[in-house]
Parts: C-alpha cells; structure tokens; sequence
C-alpha cells in the first residue's frame, strides 16, 4: 500500500492519482491491478513527467498492464481475462460513437488488435492502438453500408407491387441452397484440416462456424458454448488469425463474409 506519515493527509498527486484510478475502475470493472498497485504506478508516471495529468497516467498504466496480458507472457488465464476487458472497453465506446455498427465494429477491431498486436511499440499507447482499429472498422462498415444496393421495395412505384413490376423474381432461387451447401463442404473440409492441426481449439472453430455457418448470435452461441457473449467474439478472432494463413481459408471466408474483400 502507498503510506504516508500518521496523521496526515496524502500528498495531492497521490489524491488525484487514486481519484483517476477509481473513477476508471469504477466506470470499466479493470482487474488486471490490484487497487493500490495501480495507484502507485499512475502516480510514478505522473512524478517521472511520462504523463501530463492523473487522469492519462492512470490510462497509460492500464494500458501497459493490458498490453502486458493480452501478449501471453503472463499466461493464458491472463490474456482471456484482458482481451475480454478490451472487448468491453471496445464496445462500450462503439456503443457511444458508432452505435448503427457497434457489433460488427468491436468484432473487426478486437480482431485487428488481436492479429497486429507486435505493431504496437508503445505498451502505453495500447489502448489508443485499440480505439484506433476501432475507428477504422467503423469507417469501413459504414462505406460498405453506404455503397450497398436500395432494396427493390424502396424503388418500385408505390402504385404498384413488387410481383407486378417483376413476376417470379420472389420465389426463392434453387442455385442459392445449391451454392450455400456447396460453401458449407468447403468449410467443414477445411474445418476438419484446422482442428487436425490444432485440436486444442475447438471451442474457437465452433464460435466461428456457428455465426457464419449456423446463423446464430451472439448470444445464442455464447449459451451453446456456455461463454459469456465477450468471451465468444475473442475466441472468434482467435479461429480467424489461425485460419487467415490458409489461401484457400481466405478465399472462402470473403465469400461467408468473415473478411472483406479490402481486407482479404
């Protein structure tokens, strides 16, 4: 514990220190650092000059201990516990600044942060490198978004229905189950190729084929796989980092749309 002399008060960088500390613990539930572990590194940053208020030391630290766990050094129940405060603090700033493409933002970004990770030299920027993967996905959904055909409905004359304008074009296109059943061999022989090359990681593979294969959510598959939903999207990325070396993996993933063509 940080000490001070009896009957006195803390110094005031220590107070603000602590203040920065607990106004963050409190608004992301961190638990990578022990409370006053975490005060005394913010307040060595703010008395060595590295950062200019509590406030970014308090950051900066818990972005070096973030970074730290989410390597792998300090094992693999570490690096689970970091990637999924990451994925928290992700998706609680794409809930405030891209709320129309929150999900698919935080699965892209935690991904991206998860395959770059020895690109980011500074473990005290580890955060921002995050938030910035964040802010890309974001842009790119949203181009994507914008460049994508209307729907029929919203240009056929009112006066008129959508049968009338183009009879048949309705019914459902025989080719299109012809098509999906013939992705779904290539993705469960190749899925049989990846689990005899790493056989400890099912439960990732399984995240995967039950979003792209199976149609479910994320909550869905996180009861299936009895993970918290958090849980699932990190697993997810980790499948895609392994399988994104395979060429016949990549080809196949634009076409289920785990990776865009811009990316693949």
């Amino acid at each position: 514990m940080l000490k001070t002399r009896i009957g006195s008060d803390p110094p005031v960088d220590e107070q603000m220190c602590r203040t920065a500390v607990d106004v963050l613990l409190a608004r992301h539930q961190w638990q990578l650092l022990e409370h006053d572990d975490f005060v005394r590194r913010t307040l060595e940053h703010v008395r060595s000059g590295i950062a200019t208020d509590s406030q970014r030391a308090a950051t900066y630290t818990y972005s070096q201990a973030l970074h730290a766990a989410c390597s792998g050094a300090m094992g693999a129940d570490r690096q689970n516990l970091a990637y999924t405060e990451l994925f928290r603090y992700l998706y609680d700033n794409a809930l405030r600044r891209y709320p129309d493409v929150r999900d698919d933002a935080t699965q892209r970004a935690l991904e991206h942060t998860f395959e770059t990770f020895d690109r980011c030299r500074e473990p005290g920027a580890f955060l921002a490198f995050a938030l910035q993967h964040l802010m890309d996905a974001a842009r790119k959904l949203r181009r994507q978004e914008e460049q994508r055909p209307w729907p029929l409905s919203t240009i056929v004359d009112a006066n008129h229905n959508v049968d009338e304008v183009l009879p048949g074009q309705q019914q459902a296109d025989p080719s299109s189950e012809v098509i999906a059943g013939e992705l779904r061999s290539r993705f469960d022989r190749l899925a049989a190729e990846f689990l005899r090359k790493h056989p400890r990681a099912s439960q990732q593979f399984a995240a995967l084929r039950l979003k792209y294969i199976d149609g479910l959510d994320e909550a869905a598959i996180g009861w299936r796989l009895g993970k918290p939903v958090q849980s699932v999207y990190v697993l997810r990325a980790r499948a895609i980092k392994k399988l994104r070396a395979e060429p016949e993996w990549r080809a196949l993933a634009v076409e289920l749309g785990v990776l865009s063509e811009e990316r693949s």
